[in-house]
């Protein structure tokens, strides 16, 4: 495991997206190593190694490790967040705490992989497969499951079309409440049916749960599956507000 350390970061790259939200890349100031899964915290004000680690948010990674860059994806959902839209631009300096986290992939190759995304927590499961896109590791599958409220807010189709050429075995079905564009590939219209996903994969050979995406997405699939007798050690999750 990598020691966390704070580093400087400028903003080199944003697009921002339906409702505000935004995909930044940074580059820090010093090379940086993480896991997929993990996540940073990341300061506005600067960082004075005198006194105390100013304010700030956590966020995934949302790119494979060992990069010049770090993408994270951030939806605006109180003061700090709201800030970071308002206020970050193209070169603006951050800072950066990294890395922490035990959401990983480690252990699973071999199996069958479930990946259960709501909203921006496709962040994490976007590292891990960009990092598998590289890699030698081999799966007996991985399905990804990913929901979204609205179909402006699908941004990484482009990389789930890359992955079917890239990975193995590897599959993906986008679930979105409201379709207001004219789309390039297919889509479920609706959230994503939690009943129907457990069915339909605890088929599998001693499949392992990976969910991310807000709390109460992540209680009603826990549940679910706890209640279709899947052990709690293969259920993993990314829980957040």
């Amino acid at each position: 495991m990598s020691v966390p350390r704070k580093v400087k970061a400028v903003v080199a790259d944003l697009k921002k997206y339906r409702d505000d939200v935004t995909l930044y890349r940074l580059k820090p100031e010093l090379p940086v190593k993480f896991r997929p899964g993990q996540f940073l915290h990341l300061a506005l004000d600067n960082y004075d190694p005198s006194y105390n680690w100013p304010e700030s948010r956590v966020f995934s990674m949302a790119d494979a490790p060992n990069k010049e860059f770090i993408d994270i994806l951030v939806s605006p959902k109180g003061n700090f967040t709201n800030r970071m839209i308002s206020e970050i631009s193209i070169g603006r300096q951050v800072w950066l705490k990294l890395p922490y986290g035990t959401f990983n992939f480690r252990g699973s190759a071999g199996k069958d992989v479930v990946l259960i995304a709501g909203g921006t927590g496709i962040s994490p499961f976007i590292s891990f497969l960009e990092d598998l896109a590289e890699s030698t590791d081999e799966y007996r599958s991985i399905s990804l499951f990913y929901g979204v409220r609205n179909s402006d807010l699908i941004i990484f189709e482009e990389n789930f079309k890359r992955y079917v050429q890239e990975i193995n075995s590897f599959q993906y079905k986008v679930y979105c409440e409201k379709i207001n564009n004219k789309l390039s590939f297919s889509i479920e219209q609706g959230i994503l049916p939690i009943k129907e996903l457990v069915d339909q994969t605890i088929s599998f050979t001693n499949p392992v749960y990976y969910l991310s995406g807000p709390k109460s997405m992540i209680e009603c699939f826990e549940k679910e599956l706890k209640d279709k007798a899947i052990p709690e050690e293969r259920i993993f999750y990314d829980k957040w507000e």
